[in-house]
């Protein structure tokens, strides 16, 4: 029975230190030697036994120390399986997996069944391959056969290796493969799971909450989430308020501050990831989170700090109206002293209408929005223009809903109904 199986024959062979296979080359008859760096013949020794050395190296004794050293004769060691050849690799269309192959290496001596196959892979994730940033070799398989399914991920670029071993040793890692990346495209990241709401407490008349996820599944690194919370708001459109913040990738809680007691909000989580030049956004979560129940600050500690960027408060939509031949409605806010504001309207998406975006720079608290199309819905959005490129704004949003030509018309005689 091989060694490798039985469990006290491995931790024996790691605690005695088996020689590995090959020669240690002599200091003296190879001082000429290219192969001999200055690394291995440093004056200090650095190991003991040959199983202290990473892969095939070997320790050896030279006239300055002791070192790990590429061992001579390695490929000609007696009773070591050869080197593996010829990795290939074929898509399965099934669970996102790979067929690898490979040659057992040139006729030797060593049994079949005694010799088994170590096989590693690194990967570098993105559309277009950097070699220079490929992962660390790692061991991802081990086989007797000489073929294998293994699972990969789109949108990552593989390489593999394969060492044969057996009793005797090894004789080090194959070339590696040629570049492989799965045909399909990576998909985007499904929605965070898990979406849970702590106990609700109050803090100077608003209500705060901190909101937890566990992150989706991905084929891609999850670069950050966004975080949505919106409130539909009373009066005269079908509006509803909007606040969004970007979330770092490393955490999955955020502190919800600042909402309005008594209001129903409706939570979002979305995690977004980056392909090449391609932002790629996920599915979204959704939660209704009801402030009518809270508890009182003092009671209550979350943990979190408390994050409040700058937001836009008291944003709102008033009535469309028809002025100078155009269809507008009129946007307020509690704007601040000398600050700007820049303000941007579009379609939204569910409209059929061609995503057209339109912005514009004002002091505030209030702008006209203009150029809007009849029976469309619309996102607008305010955000304040800092001086310094550190400090965080929130973006800050409010969907509308304007009027039909018809319904306008009621109010305005003037009115020119066009089909656009």
């Amino acid at each position: 029975m091989p060694c490798w199986i039985l469990q006290q024959c491995v931790k024996a062979c790691l605690r005695n230190g088996i020689e590995k296979p090959g020669v240690c080359p002599d200091l003296i008859s190879h001082i000429g030697n290219a192969t001999q760096s200055p690394f291995a013949t440093v004056c200090m020794e650095t190991c003991w036994k040959d199983s202290e050395c990473p892969g095939v190296l070997k320790c050896c004794r030279h006239k300055c120390g002791v070192t790990c050293q590429y061992p001579l004769e390695l490929q000609n060691a007696k009773g070591v399986p050869p080197i593996p050849s010829d990795i290939t690799i074929k898509e399965r269309r099934r669970k996102k997996s790979v067929i690898i192959e490979w040659k057992p290496g040139e006729h030797s001596t060593t049994k079949k069944n005694d010799v088994f196959y170590i096989i590693q892979e690194r990967h570098f994730t993105g559309k277009h391959l950097l070699n220079d940033y490929m992962s660390e070799w790692t061991s991802c398989m081990r086989t007797t056969k000489s073929r294998i399914r293994h699972t990969v991920k789109p949108g990552r670029w593989y390489h593999f290796r394969v060492a044969a071993v057996n009793g005797n040793g090894t004789r080090g890692f194959s070339e590696r493969s040629l570049n492989f990346i799965f045909s399909t495209d990576p998909k985007p990241p499904k929605q965070p799971y898990n979406v849970e709401v702590g106990p609700l407490w109050a803090r100077n008349g608003t209500v705060n909450a901190e909101v937890r996820w566990t992150p989706p599944q991905s084929d891609l690194p999850i670069q950050r989430y966004n975080v949505f919370w919106s409130r539909r708001l009373n009066g005269a459109t079908d509006s509803v308020l909007v606040r969004m913040q970007s979330v770092p990738k490393e955490q999955t809680k955020f502190l919800l501050y600042d909402l309005q007691p008594n209001s129903s909000y409706f939570l979002q989580i979305q995690a977004i990831v980056h392909y090449g030049k391609d932002k790629i956004k996920g599915e979204k979560s959704g939660l209704v989170l009801n402030t009518t129940n809270f508890v009182n600050v003092s009671t209550v500690q979350t943990g979190l700090i408390l994050y409040q960027p700058h937001s836009i408060d008291g944003l709102n939509v008033r009535k469309p109206f028809w002025s100078n031949s155009n269809l507008k409605t009129r946007i307020v806010w509690k704007a601040k002293k000398n600050m700007k504001y820049n303000v941007t309207w579009w379609t939204a998406e569910s409209s059929n209408l061609p995503q057209v975006k339109l912005y514009e720079i004002t002091k505030g608290p209030k702008f006209d929005l203009h150029s809007l199309r009849f029976n469309s819905r619309y996102n607008a959005m305010v955000k304040e223009i800092t001086q310094k490129p550190t400090k965080s704004t929130q973006d800050t949003s409010i969907t509308f809903t304007t009027p039909t030509c018809q319904d306008l018309l009621k109010r305005y005689k003037k009115v020119k109904c066009i089909k656009s």
